[in-house]
């Protein structure tokens, strides 16, 4: 059952965490991602913190553009194509496998593995990408941004802070809003299903887990994701009532407590599916096997790719 916070003039959200639900107001054509400020106080504030810290060029991330958005829908299976495990195309270096599978058995730290996973998905789409722990950190800002408001934003702010880890980031990048989304938001992911990793490659049945039990127990959902209503709805008994500017936020992690779903982790199925849904889980079980294989003298990075996805 959704929840509702209104104050009329002050602020209208409504949290969504049934699987069911979740779907249904995804699929609903009058929620969008347009993220007009509009309606009341709060909820123009934080659409307008979206707006400018998860823009190029005044155009959305691609996580964040609408439905309706025809580049973003063409470049999205533009990009799916071009990850596509299937493909023949090399989509990260053996020295860049030695180096994740030598951190989920514990060899390595957090930050380590996450610079090798930033420089992966880097060069997907520049082969000539740099990853480093700048980047890293950058990132880290940035995926603070997305868990919600904190009191170090407003010291970040003042400080710069933010401003100059989008801006590396940006730069990085080479202001493409996919490899910007990439290498800013999508990463972490795949971060946090490598610590999961790490703690079950400990137990002492690890080498007897199947490839989907595995996947299973390591990937995870965002935990959050933003929605914006456009037209006031009427009689979907979830959030009926909610008028333009209603901000829904659909608990994704909350959604399943129990193990998620590819629908739940990668929108599977539906519109907003992430292209990058077969790379993910095929590098997921690469690292998985080669940490069992134990250490290689040979981490040189091999060509990972000869220029952009797609």
């Amino acid at each position: 059952m959704a929840r509702r916070l209104r104050v009329p003039g002050l602020v209208d959200f409504a949290w969504v965490a049934d699987p069911a639900e979740i779907r249904a107001i995804d699929e609903h054509p009058e929620v969008d991602r347009r993220f007009v400020p509009r309606g009341p106080l709060v909820n123009r504030l934080v659409v307008s913190r979206i707006r400018r810290w998860f823009q190029i060029d005044d155009l959305p991330l691609p996580s964040l553009a609408p439905r309706g958005d025809a580049v973003r829908a063409a470049r999205q299976r533009e990009v799916a194509a071009s990850l596509d495990p299937m493909s023949g195309r090399p989509l990260w270096s053996e020295g860049q496998l030695v180096r994740l599978a030598a951190f989920v058995r514990g060899e390595s730290s957090t930050d380590a593995a996450a610079v090798a996973v930033q420089e992966i998905v880097g060069r997907l789409f520049f082969a000539d990408y740099t990853a480093d722990g700048d980047s890293w950190r950058a990132a880290e800002i940035i995926d603070k941004l997305r868990s919600g408001f904190s009191l170090a934003e407003i010291v970040w702010q003042i400080t710069g802070r933010i401003r100059r880890a989008r801006a590396l980031l940006v730069d990085r990048a080479q202001w493409d809003r996919w490899a910007m989304h990439g290498t800013a938001i999508g990463l972490h992911g795949i971060v946090h299903a490598l610590e999961r990793m790490r703690d079950l490659h400990s137990q002492p049945d690890a080498r007897s887990l199947s490839s989907e039990t595995m996947l299973g127990e390591c990937l995870a959902p965002p935990r959050r994701v933003p929605r914006t209503v456009e037209t006031t709805i009427i009689g979907t008994g979830i959030v009926d009532g909610a008028s333009p500017g209603t901000i829904i936020m659909l608990e994704l992690e909350a959604s399943a407590p129990g193990g998620a779903s590819a629908e739940m982790v990668f929108m599977s199925g539906h519109w907003n599916q992430c292209p990058a849904h077969a790379f993910v889980k095929a590098l997921l079980l690469a690292v998985w096997t080669r940490s069992f294989q134990g250490r290689s003298g040979d981490t040189r990075d091999l060509p990972t790719s000869s220029g952009r996805a797609c």
